[in-house]
């Protein structure tokens, strides 16, 4: 399914370059313990468009999953920024 040229429409490109950023995220935090704080922009931006495209999908899960980590990612972003 993935290696089929017609899968990769807008809302799915969106989708796994969301999961791709999440994936940056958590997992050198999970195996290292790094916080890359700057990387939740790009979290902010790809859940943002996710969120579009869980609505174009009608996957009103994902909405909830992805309003609540922009919240996180700024929490994050706003924790950082005034230390």
């Amino acid at each position: 399914m993935y290696l089929d040229k017609s899968y990769w429409t807008d809302y799915n490109t969106i989708e796994a370059a969301a999961w791709l950023a999440k994936a940056i995220i958590i997992i050198p935090g999970l195996v290292f313990g790094i916080e890359i704080w700057w990387l939740h922009f790009l979290t902010l931006a790809t859940s943002s468009l996710l969120i579009w495209a869980s609505m174009r999908k009608s996957l009103p899960t994902l909405v909830l999953f992805n309003t609540i980590w922009i919240c996180i990612s700024l929490t994050i972003i706003i924790r950082h920024l005034t230390a």
